[in-house]
């Protein structure tokens, strides 16, 4: 590709391959190419002038030349805008450059049209333009009664009927201005969202002449198989061609209800597979499922509106008619229309309308761009609102990557055997223990690569049921092991655990209800734990409790390092979802933090349920807001941005009743003309929203 170069700063290059050379497709198919660059940071490419910008370190400069002129102009790259392989980073550059040459197109075309275009001609325009306001306000009257739309159209239709088309216009230029930045807004969290809902894993396991296969999500394709055990979410829509499983569709319908699903059933992406094993035949590979279409729909939804978000839009029409009566009073009591229409051209409802929608929706993406994704605008404010917050152990207060510090075996077993076999089990499950069990048998080089299990029963919080080489094998917790299998504990087992590693947690295996090994799992407490969980406090948390179902000594030792008002050790998940709810009944607003499988109950009885970054399939579907970052600080930031964007709905409710009506009573007592008044409300109207758009933390 020949091209020139524009700009040319360290770190940052603008080359320019002439206008209409690369189409919209073409362009996201380069900025993914150049992103795919060592070193290059952030890449786009613009069809209208063809230009291509992209950001880099340093020493990356000859690579990015080098890779612009080894593109093929007659074969570039290309993806469609439905592909959601495109990186959220050009998705959110490409939509920011629409929207400022849309308001550049808007402005621009305002002033143009008022210095170049004959008075006839401005005229005629202005008044086809009105027609699609009133239009729009009245199919809003016939279809929703007197709403804020039908009160636009009023003071635009007033305006020309007084014979003010500059008034007019320039009111439409601001509504117009408002309307493309709620759009803009709306579509950078739906970016954000669909990142965030549609829950996959980086590797499924796919059935290859009968043996399961590791493969990476993006290799899967249209008619390969797959195997799925309890406890993952399906990243595919298919078709079951065996076995049986219970799933959670309430992602797809909102039911909360197991559906039963067999051979010959369809399945569908980001539900979960709570309990069963089942091999899908693939119908629709990922980013075509029917989840993906569902994602556009979910920003929309008034179930996931903050409740200040639907008060605002409900109290915004319930005043458009107060704004009517107080018309026909005015008019009424003085005998001057002007004076009456000044109550017409400065309402309430417009502002806060737009204002609060706007503000919930930048503190969704501003929460994005800290590695928060909230799933709704109701999920801010309980996160404001929280007193409580409740967090598991495991992979959330302690480290997300625990490691198996020792293994102790028992009854004549090979340490090396048992551990083979405890991680050719717990491959399957995304669970942090099943991970520390895996790179334990990877760092002793011990191959379990050999599938020698048959069928998998996860129990949930506890363990897994198997067979290895015709044996039963059980592998868990203490309460699994020797209290609902009835394997015999040997004398003074505890007292050897403690000992050999006292702050550690254990999972037990079991081979013919005979205890083979002990896998003494190290669990530090994160680093940054003991500080994330001061500024909650400092940020309103009252009170800090840790729910686990790890041993009395592990959680007392996690529990007193944090300073906790609380824990509770040895906790099955349906407790853990009991004493969520039992603090709700209490009064309390709660924010339920976790990672697991296991955690999923008490995630959705929560308030607020937050998933970390390592959080299993299920868990992240069923919290309302998934962490990003492999740290807890987000939590702090998510309280910041979820408190600051209520002061600021609250602020701005005062703002818009304060100035509006400073300006009716000006306008009525004669001091400001109806155009006046009209500037002046529809810049504030603007300005207001605009200032919702600004972030909520400091860099």
């Amino acid at each position: 590709m020949f091209f020139t170069i524009a700009s040319d700063i360290p770190g940052r290059l603008r080359l320019r391959c002439g206008a209409q050379v690369i189409d919209d497709d073409e362009a996201r198919g380069v900025s993914v190419a150049l992103l795919q660059v060592d070193g290059v940071r952030h890449a786009e490419a613009h069809p209208a002038n063809g230009s291509i910008l992209v950001t880099f370190s340093p020493d990356a400069r000859q690579a990015v030349l080098d890779a612009v002129r080894a593109l093929d102009v007659c074969a570039l790259p290309r993806l469609e805008e439905s592909d959601l392989a495109i990186p959220i980073e050009v998705q959110t550059a490409m939509e920011d450059n629409r929207f400022h040459m849309e308001v550049a197109g808007i402005v621009g075309w305002h002033v143009a049209r008022a210095l170049i275009l004959p008075a006839p001609l401005a005229v005629a325009y202005t008044v086809f333009r009105a027609v699609g306001f009133m239009t729009r306000g009245l199919k809003q009257l016939f279809s929703h009664g007197l709403t804020v739309e039908v009160l636009d159209a009023t003071a635009v239709i007033a305006s020309i009927a007084r014979g003010c088309l500059s008034d007019a216009s320039t009111v439409m230029m601001l509504i117009t201005l408002s309307d493309a930045m709620q759009a803009h807004v709306e579509r950078r969290v739906r970016l954000a969202l669909g990142q965030g809902l549609v829950t996959r894993p980086e590797k499924v396991w796919a059935v290859v002449d009968g043996e399961d296969v590791a493969t990476p999500i993006d290799r899967v394709e249209r008619g390969m198989e797959l195997h799925l055990l309890a406890g993952s979410v399906l990243p595919v829509d298919g078709e079951v061609t065996l076995g049986e499983g219970e799933l959670d569709e309430s992602s797809m319908t909102g039911e909360s209800r197991r559906v039963h699903k067999g051979s010959g059933s369809m399945v569908y992406a980001g539900t979960a597979l709570e309990d069963g094993d089942l091999r899908v035949r693939v119908t629709t590979p990922p980013g075509r499922a029917r989840i993906d279409q569902i994602v556009d729909m979910v920003q929309g939804s008034s179930d996931l509106k903050a409740g200040a978000q639907s008060k605002a839009e409900h109290l915004a029409d319930s005043l458009v008619p107060y704004s009517y009566l107080a018309f026909f009073a005015i008019w009424g009591i003085t005998g001057q229309i002007a004076k009456a229409m000044v109550v017409l051209m400065v309402d309430y409802s417009c502002a806060i309308r737009l204002s609060t929608p706007i503000a919930v929706m930048s503190a969704m993406n501003e929460a994005y761009a800290n590695d928060i994704v909230v799933k709704g605008g109701k999920y801010l404010e309980a996160l404001a609102d929280a007193d409580t917050i409740v967090f598991d152990k495991t992979g959330t207060l302690t480290h997300a990557k625990p490691t198996l510090e020792r293994v102790i075996a028992f009854n004549g077993a090979d340490e090396n055997e048992a551990l083979t076999y405890a991680a050719c089990i717990e491959e399957h499950f995304p669970h942090s223990m099943a991970r520390a069990i895996v790179d334990g048998a990877r760092r002793r080089d011990l191959n379990h690569e050999h599938e020698l299990h048959a069928s998998v029963n996860y129990v949930v919080a506890h363990g897994i049921d198997t067979m290895v080489g015709g044996r039963p094998v059980c592998i868990g917790s203490y309460h699994l092991v020797f209290e609902d299998e009835g394997v015999e504990a040997p004398e003074g087992l505890e007292e050897l655990v403690e000992r050999e590693a006292p702050t550690a947690s254990v999972i037990y295996m079991a081979v013919s209800k005979v205890l083979t090994a002990a896998f003494c799992i190290s669990d530090p407490v994160r680093p940054e734990a003991a500080k994330v969980i001061r500024a909650l406090r400092g940020l309103g948390i009252e009170r800090v409790v840790m729910l686990t179902g790890d041993s009395e000594a592990s959680a007392r030792a996690v529990a007193e390092s944090l300073g906790l008002d609380s824990y509770h050790a040895q906790v099955l998940p349906e407790h853990k979802s009991d004493y969520v709810q039992r603090l709700r009944k209490g009064g309390h607003k709660a924010i339920m933090v976790g990672d697991g499988i296991n955690d999923s109950p008490a995630l959705a009885a929560a308030d607020v349920s937050v998933a970390m970054s390592d959080a299993s399939d299920i868990a992240r579907v069923v919290a309302d807001v998934s962490v990003l970052d492999s740290t807890l600080e987000p939590l702090v930031t998510m309280r910041q941005v979820s408190q600051r964007t209520m002061e600021r709905i609250h602020a701005g409710y005062r703002f818009i009743v304060t100035f509006n009506s400073a300006l009716i009573a000006l306008g009525v007592a004669g001091a400001l003309t109806i155009s006046t008044a009209a500037y002046l409300h529809n810049l504030s109207t603007f300005a207001i929203a605009a200032a919702n758009t600004r972030p909520y933390l400091k860099k």
